[in-house]
């Protein structure tokens, strides 16, 4: 227990220091050295005792390993003035390998679907993070902003798309960080402020959403079928008001996200802005799917043990209301004396 506990630390410790050493790295080779460092923490961390975190983590290894091999490929040749052509193209398909971008998408849900909570977290947020930040500061010509524009559009769609139906909320929250995914790409090409101000954001509000749901042991609609949960279950409303935010669905805060959005990116890339608004409201879909059953067995739960837990959750819930609603009328409210 002593030596696992140690491990933890050691790849948490790993895992934020990588990032640190890549923010403040002046270089391209030391922005990798730290992109590298988050990855092997990353990998030390997700590592479960059950079969299915060990297949996905290896997956995950395997298809980070292929994006590491093509950012050094890329940096290799910008440092040594070779093959000019090809440097922004390797860098462009690492990145996107990394990321989890079209065409490279399909790894995303795969790995998630047999990872911890905790794990989740990691690859949709913590792990994108030094990615983006590379990416906006990459020297990207016209010509290929309108691709990358084409990618975060098409990323977009593939996650609202593939979200339909599913009924694991870790495949499902796979494919939302899909759509979500789209929105930052784009944002790296237009402001780097907003870009950290949206990732910051929806950090927030994946921690609360899956510190949630890790909490209540749900991972799939049919942990909420299981009688034995109800009492618990009976107060979930709370966990509801994250997964509307993360839909963009006003007064939540996640709206602010999608106004800030097309506020700083709507005169750049106009196409690209309305097809991730409009695959954000295809995604609106299988949000209020999750939301009605989450609110069905939130009513049988009250009905079976009436308010038996009434006060198990006051902290959480309070939080939730905070997070989503409070801070989210206060930014409706500093839009609108700034517009």
């Amino acid at each position: 227990m002593v030596l696992h506990n140690i491990c933890s630390v050691g790849s948490l410790m790993a895992l934020f220091g990588g990032i640190l050493v890549s923010l403040v790295s002046v270089s391209v080779m030391g922005l990798w050295v730290g992109v590298e460092i988050n990855f092997l923490g990353a990998v030390c961390y997700m590592c479960g005792s059950s079969v299915n975190e060990g297949e996905s983590v290896m997956k995950y290894f395997v298809v980070q390993v292929l994006g590491s091999c093509l950012l050094i490929l890329g940096i290799l040749m910008m440092v040594n003035c070779c093959f000019a052509g090809l440097v922004d193209l390797m860098l462009l398909l690492g990145v996107l390998v990394k990321l989890g971008g079209f065409p490279f998408q399909f790894w995303v849900p795969s790995i998630m679907s047999g990872l911890s909570w905790s794990g989740c977290f990691v690859v949709s947020v913590v792990q994108k993070i030094i990615i983006l930040w590379l990416l906006c500061n990459l020297n990207i010509l016209k010509m290929e902003l309108e691709v990358l524009e084409v990618i975060a559009s098409l990323t977009c769609v593939v996650g609202c798309l593939g979200g339909l139906g599913v009924l694991s909320y870790r495949v499902l929250l796979g494919y939302s960080s899909l759509v979500h995914l789209g929105f930052l790409m784009i944002l790296c090409c237009v402001s780097s402020s907003g870009l950290w101000y949206y990732l910051i954001f929806y950090m927030i509000l994946n921690l609360g959403l899956m510190g949630s749901l890790w909490s209540l042991k749900v991972y799939s609609f049919s942990d909420l079928m299981k009688e034995k949960k109800m009492s618990e279950l009976g107060q979930i409303w709370w966990v509801s008001l994250y997964f509307l935010s993360l839909a963009g669905l006003p007064p939540f805060s996640g709206c602010v996200l999608k106004i800030l959005f097309l506020l700083l990116c709507w005169n750049f890339m106009p196409l690209g802005c309305i097809i991730c608004v409009l695959s954000s409201v295809v995604s609106l879909y299988f949000y209020l799917g999750v939301v009605m059953n989450m609110s069905i067995f939130w009513g049988k739960g009250l009905s079976l043990f009436g308010d038996k837990n009434e006060s198990k959750y006051d902290l959480v819930s309070m939080l939730s209301v905070s997070v989503n609603l409070v801070i989210g009328f206060m930014a409706f409210l500093c839009l609108g004396l700034c517009l």
